[in-house]
């Protein structure tokens, strides 16, 4: 547990030195997925970072189709009893403004 909490806490750490957008939703989307090893709840923060990551490194006209493609991507490969609850929950987050870069 120890070892994970400090790999997320350096992962948010090259977050914010990290000088491009992508860069720092790539290091969030770590931070979170090592950090799930304590909480579950960060799996949501690690997908939400993710989608982030590949809207900001596509080009711009192909920004929001490229990330609900992730976000789709994602979605399928959840397990059938569980998305419902995932999508619900990433929902609720999203529209608290839960994802900052």
């Amino acid at each position: 547990m120890g070892e994970a909490r400090a790999a997320a806490l350096q992962a948010h750490a090259a977050a914010r030195d990290a000088p491009e957008d992508e860069a720092r939703a790539v290091a969030r989307a770590s931070g979170h997925a090592v950090a799930t090893a304590h909480m579950a709840d960060h799996s949501l923060g690690a997908a939400a970072y993710a989608v982030m990551a590949v809207k900001r490194a596509s080009p711009a006209p192909e920004a929001d189709a490229s990330g609900a493609r992730e976000e789709q991507w994602q979605r399928e490969r959840l397990p059938e009893a569980a998305r419902e609850l995932v999508v619900t929950a990433q929902e609720q987050r999203s529209a608290l403004g839960k994802w900052q870069p």
